[in-house]
């Protein structure tokens, strides 16, 4: 059984997306909020009116839940008590982990259902994020292989080179203490004048 790893970048895609939907529910004119008397009833006409979405809903003497999936590894759950506080989750593993929550003054099944409607467009700016991550990723090791080798052809003493997020390297020259921050633009030149 392989285990899923949390993925940052998709867990920040998604917690972008939540802000907003956090926002349209505070201003939402007209708004009322949802009690949990009203939930069952709300929760039933939501799940009929979103056949294909993947919902389930727990109700408990105190409390109740509404749970939508979103994608194989992220879901959107609802904890209405004295107050309506939502969460994404994320898979990672066997189990879910929170990535982010906040409360909703108002009824938020309005925005949730224009979310769904809007699913298939995230899942492509998604999908289209990590690909972009990906190329970068891979450019980012292919140029540190290539600054590896020009550093093995041209300094006679050990070095390392490690990646930085900001796509640059660290140089370092442990024997002389050095270490410098080298581009894939610029590494000729830095290496050459040492």
């Amino acid at each position: 059984m392989s285990l899923q790893k949390y993925s940052d970048t998709e867990a920040d895609f998604w917690k972008e997306h939540f802000v907003h939907l956090q926002h349209k529910n505070m201003v939402r004119a007209n708004a009322l909020p949802l009690h949990m008397a009203d939930c069952k009833a709300e929760f039933e006409a939501f799940t009929a009116s979103h056949p294909d979405a993947k919902i389930s809903c727990e109700y408990f003497p105190s409390y109740c839940t509404f749970e939508v999936t979103l994608t194989t590894t992220i879901k959107l759950r609802l904890f209405i008590q004295n107050n309506i506080k939502a969460s994404l989750m994320q898979k990672c593993g066997p189990e879910y982990i929170k990535i982010c929550d906040a409360k909703f003054p108002y009824n938020p099944l309005p925005e949730i259902s224009e979310f769904l409607a809007g699913l298939p467009n995230y899942l492509a700016e998604l999908s289209q994020s990590l690909e972009k991550k990906s190329r970068s990723n891979r450019r980012q090791k292919l140029a540190q292989e290539f600054i590896k080798a020009y550093a093995s052809a041209h300094l006679k003493q050990a070095f390392t080179i490690t990646p930085n997020e900001d796509g640059t390297f660290n140089l370092t020259l442990p024997a002389k203490s050095i270490n410098m921050q080298i581009t894939e633009d610029d590494f000729m030149q830095k290496i050459a004048e040492l």
